[in-house]
């Protein structure tokens, strides 16, 4: 899994930048639309939920409950920063959207309310905090995927080995040229994964 996350203030940025990622094979577009004037939020979001289904993509927007209920949007990332609950998000956009939520440290995988959630965040890619959040997920039997920003510092076979399920990537990190070469050593990484199961 690889979630392309873009942000920005203008429109047809955004777009043209997420449809460039779609275009070079990314299927997780992952926007935070905080920036954007309140009146190009719908056209932003209509067009690229119109190109990810298109091609069986997931769209996700970070924070806004609001609008991935009135536009029937596939997921919502809650960060560190969200002002509601994964709880009460599920409560209001049902069984069918993807919710994923950011945690900063492996003592907060007990109180993650599981049935609210599809996905695990990991706020840092630093080795240690990746690996301990896996382990305390399988010590209380969390079985969701996990993801982990990638930003070069490490090596992505390094990153993966820490039992994460795949990473997100910001766009202002990473040109759209450069994802075939990251999703084909992502993949690559994933299929060797299950070879040795």
């Amino acid at each position: 899994m690889l979630q392309y996350i873009i942000r920005g203030s203008n429109a047809q940025e955004i777009i043209n930048t997420a449809t460039s990622a779609l275009n070079y094979g990314c299927r997780w577009i992952r926007l935070n639309l905080r920036e954007l004037a309140p009146t190009e939020i719908d056209t932003t979001i209509k067009t690229l939920q119109a190109k990810c289904n298109y091609i069986e993509a997931y769209l996700s927007i970070e924070n806004d409950v609001k609008n991935v209920a009135r536009l029937k949007v596939a997921g919502i990332h809650l960060g560190d920063d969200s002002n509601i609950s994964a709880v009460d998000t599920r409560k209001q956009l049902g069984e069918e959207p993807i919710i994923g939520i950011t945690v900063s440290e492996a003592t907060e995988i007990p109180f993650i309310p599981r049935a609210a959630i599809d996905y695990i965040a990991v706020a840092s890619d630093n080795l240690n905090i990746c690996r301990k959040v896996v382990e305390q997920m399988h010590a209380i039997g969390l079985e969701e995927p996990v993801v982990a920003p990638y930003s070069y510092a490490t090596s992505l076979k390094t990153l993966m080995a820490t039992g994460i399920n795949g990473i997100a990537v910001q766009h202002s990190n990473t040109s759209a040229i450069e994802l075939p070469k990251l999703l084909k050593e992502l993949y690559d990484i994933m299929e060797k994964r299950l070879e040795d199961i």
